[in-house]
């Protein structure tokens, strides 16, 4: 009976401290007063050309803004003739805090509409 008692306490034991560990990681994305928004900037790419700015070298650009997420990505929506020199649509991509938006707006970044 003792290892029967002693493998119940032991996965009792186990089952309640796997809840109580707290990293940090648990915590909610946002506050719930806090709304996020992306923004988007041109990476400065040109057709034939190459080049562009990185997302992370971009970042600077946001100094004193809390940046969330950083990505590049593709803008949507919009049509670019295939010319040498043309953009090329590649955008860096960033989450900030929507309090931030107008600062950001000073800075050259859009507001990056989402498609529902």
């Amino acid at each position: 009976m003792k290892p029967i008692f002693s493998a119940a306490l032991w996965a009792g034991i186990l089952s309640l401290t796997a809840c109580a560990h707290s990293d940090g990681l648990n915590k909610p994305a946002t506050e719930p007063s806090e709304k996020r928004v992306r923004i988007y900037k041109s990476d400065g790419s040109r057709q034939c050309e190459g080049g562009g700015i990185s997302p992370e070298a971009m970042k600077s650009q946001l100094q004193g803004i809390r940046v969330y997420a950083a990505e590049k990505q593709v803008l949507r929506g919009m049509m670019f003739p295939a010319v040498c020199g043309g953009q090329t649509g590649s955008i860096n991509v960033y989450t900030i805090a929507e309090q931030d938006l107008s600062e950001a707006g000073k800075r050259g970044f859009n507001l990056l509409k989402q498609k529902d």
